[in-house]
């Protein structure tokens, strides 16, 4: 069979089996994932045409049994969305993993985030790092409190580092040269004392397939995925970043707006500020449009935007940065960098 043939099938099955629909719709907001003294939620938003129904908020992996049961409610501020809410008071209660999961036919997908304390010795530099097979990859968590303990790192609740106490860097580190499906998992850091309530997480999410690259034996090229979209390993599509939408998520849509067409608002007094965005693997979590920390509670520095601000604008021709689009463009030009000369076509 050729490889054409071969992919059309293959985007077929996928079409049927609800795969293409099933992960890219569906949404987890993650409210102050850092727990200190605030109220903090988790929302689980699906697309405005499915029912509330199909998707719940559940506790991932939860060893400790001894927890009340999850409260989730139905979101009166979205057209398809359930909640969770703790008040200031259950902060000891949030800390843990925990999904958003919809169902879609006989398809089930789920978007995995956690909750940590604000107090915690560590803080990772990101809630979730997602990489390519083979490629460099540094897991970091910052130093938040010096003591006179050994630190040490998990990876799935099971021991794999230490460092001495009079070694412990500013930032711990675990490297891997060229990642693996297998380094996959949930990352801990803590001071050897420590415990739940002092450990620091992180996610580490392994395409299956090296840069640019999907299909079930990786052989397809991936489209150019740009603003930070990340090339779906099975379905060849671009998961965009909240405030970005379109086949290659060239399509900014501004302050405030997520979802796959943008749809969907941050209705709060405070927009989308202090909510981390959850998507399908191999996505991950990251800030909307225009802010970036794991609070996402600081806004872009100048010259810099998107989710996390992790893009630079570079505006030519007069063009200035906005921190939510990227460059805005001066009369009678266009482009992601204003470089094109004339109208849009």
């Amino acid at each position: 069979m050729d490889p054409l043939a071969h992919l059309v099938l293959y985007g077929f099955s996928l079409l049927i089996s609800g795969k293409v629909e099933a992960a890219l719709d569906l949404i987890l907001i993650n409210s102050f994932p850092l727990v200190g003294n605030s109220e903090t939620s988790l929302i689980c938003v699906t697309s405005k045409w499915r029912s509330r129904e199909s998707i719940t908020i559940g506790r991932d992996q939860d060893a400790n049994q001894h927890r009340e049961p999850l409260e989730v409610n139905e979101d009166s501020k979205r057209a398809a969305a359930k909640t969770v809410v703790w008040k200031r008071e259950q902060a000891s209660e949030t800390i843990g993993a925990y999904y958003c999961e919809g169902k879609l036919k006989d398809e089930v997908t789920r978007i995995h985030t956690m909750k940590m304390p604000l107090g915690a010795s560590f803080h990772p530099v990101a809630l979730t790092v997602t990489a390519n097979k083979g490629e460099h990859v540094n897991i970091s968590f910052i130093r938040m409190a010096s003591k006179e303990e050994d630190a040490v790192i998990y990876k799935n609740g099971s021991f794999i580092h230490s460092v001495p106490r009079h070694e412990v860097p500013g930032e711990l580190e675990v490297s891997y040269p060229q990642v693996q499906l297998q380094d996959a998992g949930v990352y801990s850091a803590r001071y050897i004392g420590g415990n739940l309530f002092t450990s620091a997480y992180t996610r580490l999410i392994v395409r299956r397939c090296e840069a640019e690259k999907w299909g079930p034996s990786c052989s397809f090229h991936c489209p150019s995925c740009t603003n930070n979209g990340i090339c779906h390993e099975d379905t060849g599509e671009c998961i965009c970043p909240p405030g970005f939408m379109g086949k290659t998520c060239e399509k900014a849509c501004g302050a405030n707006t997520f979802g796959k067409t943008c749809e969907e608002t941050c209705k709060e007094n405070y927009g989308c500020r202090n909510f981390m965005f959850c998507l399908p693997d191999p996505y991950g979590c990251s800030c909307a449009t225009g802010w970036m920390g794991l609070e996402c509670n600081k806004e872009c520095k100048p010259g810099f935007y998107g989710s996390d601000c992790k893009l630079k604008c570079n505006c030519h021709n007069q063009g200035t940065c906005d921190r939510f689009k990227g460059c805005i463009c001066s009369f009678g030009w266009h482009g992601l960098q204003c470089e094109k000369k004339g109208k849009v076509r």
